[in-house]
């Protein structure tokens, strides 16, 4: 299930789904140690005095998940008509600690006051599995806390008219274990349940809830899970505040203080400081957007965001969060794929965020391999993430890789240089990582074609050489060609040219076909000859104009774009682009000539970026303007966008959001707004 809100600040991450119960909490990388389980949730409900408990997902709610305005704080709206309670949600990572906020403002809308119980279970999988695990009640703080070897989880709560009052309490002697400057508050935790989940037929202490009483029971080791309740009186036409923390530390100081921090700030300090934070950071850049509609303009701001959420401050941009796609294969998008970094950060540069863009270089720089090359895909930490690329197949050594993604980072590289011009950058680069991967690239060749080696395409199925591997090739060559000339490398910059002009001239002769009048999505090649041609359409192909190789009205690309038009588009009501013909991954109907695959948001996209780059009057921008309209159609209400959707109900598959996705979406709209106002000139 794609998720529907998504908070964190690069060291911590938080996913929802459209029942607003937390599925992933990534802790002390975005991306890496999901401290839940697949397919697990940490169940939140309300208990009404004489009617009883529905969790957020009874069907009884009514959730709308969403987000307010330029922001990363929540803003969903639940209503329950048997409990008569209406909850405004506003749901926060803080920007800069890691505290995760849920502040809840409770309603009476029967007219009638309330004894109203708001229960919150936290079934964490502390280092991705559930053994080891202690959570015990910490009476000074009035706190539960999980934790294990250095991961803790502190949560705390409170509200603004509380059943019971938790008066203060002596903590002289638990002062002097933390060495803390201040006494500890005391907070409004009412009621505790700490025990067994997921062993020995254990649901989990969720359980202990449903009658509207916890047990508090005070601690349990291995394989455990806690709820807590915060009891309220609820009226009609007043809120009532519910808020529950979780602080996010490394030792139990650091938990603690982040709850003194949370009890010192308030809710309503801490929850602006976040509003004006995502606000402020989302319109740093004075970004024109000519005639595009407001609710255009809302979900380009969106996926800024949301890309910002998936970057890791260590430098690594992951593809998604969403960890049911381990459904599929047992294994994630939590990773680092060179690729995807590049064309986010392409995205990010546009946009005028060179602060994010920049640390992922640094990330490639420090994880290139000696010989120049970035493998398959990393752990946000920078450790290798898993593959299935093979290192020796048919009786040969070979290279599990992708060649794109040495190449499209020097392309970006590059990109991000005529930006933002700094000089001094751009030479630590050079020397640090594209001298050793354009050597890598020249080498990468074979002597009779001049073209690529096989290697991987970016859909990562085949194994082959393809026009879009060869054009982000080429394309990298030039741009190391233009760094080594910008700094005085000329020498360099000769040899860069040369590689690049031999490989062009290569690619038109090898992988355009005459007859078929367009690009060819792969050749295989054994002793010097051509032994296959794989017309597939494929969306990828655009690659040889996106990345400047050939002009975009070039009659070559042309004729190639309007087949895969025709070819690719989807022909039901969902409409769209897939990836190519006979598309089976997560597949929902069996591909046929009307349905080729399910529709992608990237590969439709890529379309709209060229009736852009092709346009010559205003009329002619106005199909890409409808498929900037049919992205913001196909986004959830709170702005996600899937990865790709079902082709006849529309509804999102695979994972969400998909950064790239997003990162795509960014780039047009720059795109379509600099075309605008070119033509406006």
């Amino acid at each position: 299930m794609p998720r529907s809100l998504i908070f964190g600040n690069g060291s911590m991450l938080a996913t929802f789904d459209n029942d607003l119960q937390m599925r992933d909490l990534y802790y002390p990388h975005v991306g890496m140690e999901d401290h839940t389980a697949y397919g697990d949730v940490h169940k939140t409900g309300v208990w009404v005095e004489g009617i009883g408990i529905r969790w957020f997902s009874d069907p009884s709610w009514n959730i709308t998940p969403n987000y307010k305005p330029e922001t990363l704080v929540g803003h969903s709206l639940l209503r329950n008509e048997e409990l008569g309670i209406e909850i405004i949600a506003n749901d926060y990572v803080h920007p800069v600690h890691n505290i995760l906020v849920r502040n809840f403002l409770v309603t009476s809308i029967d007219g009638n006051e309330k004894q109203v119980r708001v229960f919150f279970n936290h079934d964490l999988h502390i280092y991705g599995d559930k053994q080891k695990d202690t959570a015990f009640y910490e009476p000074y703080t009035n706190s539960v806390i999980h934790y294990r070897q250095s991961r803790y989880f502190l949560i705390g709560g409170n509200t603004t008219d509380p059943v019971e009052c938790i008066t203060d309490r002596d903590v002289d002697a638990y002062q002097s274990i933390l060495h803390s400057k201040e006494k500890i508050k005391a907070c409004g935790i009412t009621s505790y349940s700490i025990g067994k989940a997921e062993y020995q037929g254990k649901e989990g202490t969720w359980k202990d809830a449903e009658d509207g009483n916890l047990s508090n029971t005070t601690v349990d080791q291995g394989s455990v899970d806690s709820t807590i309740g915060i009891h309220c009186y609820v009226k009609p036409e007043v809120n009532t505040e519910v808020t529950m923390w979780m602080c996010l530390g490394k030792n139990i100081q650091e938990v603690v203080e982040l709850q003194q921090f949370v009890l010192t700030e308030g809710q309503d300090r801490m929850q602006r400081n976040c509003h004006n934070y995502w606000k402020s950071w989302v319109n740093k850049d004075r970004q024109k957007f000519g005639s595009l509609s407001p609710r255009l303009i809302d979900l380009y701001k969106r996926s800024l965001l949301l890309i910002r959420l998936h970057a890791d401050n260590g430098g690594g941009l992951i593809a998604a969060a969403d960890a049911d796609i381990m459904e599929f294969n047992r294994d994630t998008y939590t990773y680092v794929w060179p690729r995807d970094g590049a064309f986010v950060s392409l995205a990010l540069d546009k946009a005028g965020y060179l602060e994010v863009t920049r640390r992922f270089y640094e990330f490639c720089c420090k994880h290139q391999t000696d010989d120049g090359y970035m493998l398959h895909k990393y752990n946000p930490d920078g450790s290798v993430g898993s593959t299935w690329h093979p290192w020796f197949r048919d009786g040969k050594a070979q290279l599990p890789i992708q060649e794109d993604e040495t190449a499209l980072v020097i392309y970006a590289i590059w990109k991000h240089f005529q930006k933002v011009q700094d000089f001094e950058f751009l030479q630590t680069m050079f020397e640090t990582f594209v001298k050793k991967a354009t050597i890598f690239l020249m080498e990468f060749v074979e002597p009779e074609s001049g073209l690529p080696l096989p290697s991987y395409d970016p859909w990562e199925e085949h194994q082959g050489i393809f026009t879009y591997t060869t054009a982000s090739v080429i394309a990298g060559l030039q741009a190391s060609a233009q760094i080594a000339h910008m700094l005085g490398h000329h020498n360099h910059s000769e040899q860069y040219h040369s590689a690049a002009d031999t490989m062009k001239q290569s690619f038109l002769f090898h992988l355009f076909d005459q007859e078929a009048g367009r690009f060819v999505k792969m050749i295989k090649r054994e002793n010097g000859q051509t032994t296959e041609r794989d017309l597939t359409p494929d969306a990828s192909i655009a690659a040889i104009w996106k990345l400047g190789v050939l002009d975009p009205s070039d009659p070559r690309v042309v004729s190639t774009m309007e087949q895969l038009r025709d070819m690719l588009t989807v022909q039901t009501d969902i409409g769209g682009w897939a990836r190519y013909t006979n598309d089976y991954y997560h597949s929902k109907v069996s591909p046929t000539k009307e349905i080729p695959g399910n529709p992608w948001f990237i590969t439709t996209l890529w379309y709209a970026q060229w009736l852009i780059a092709i346009a010559k009057t205003k009329d002619d921008l106005s199909e890409a303007r409808s498929i900037l309209e049919w992205t913001a159609d196909h986004a959830s209400t709170s702005g996600i966008l899937a990865e790709q959707m079902h082709p006849i109900t529309g509804e999102p598959v695979s994972v969400g959001p998909l950064t790239w996705s997003h990162a795509t979406y960014v780039e047009t709209v720059i795109q379509f707004a600099e075309k605008e106002e070119q033509l406006n000139a």
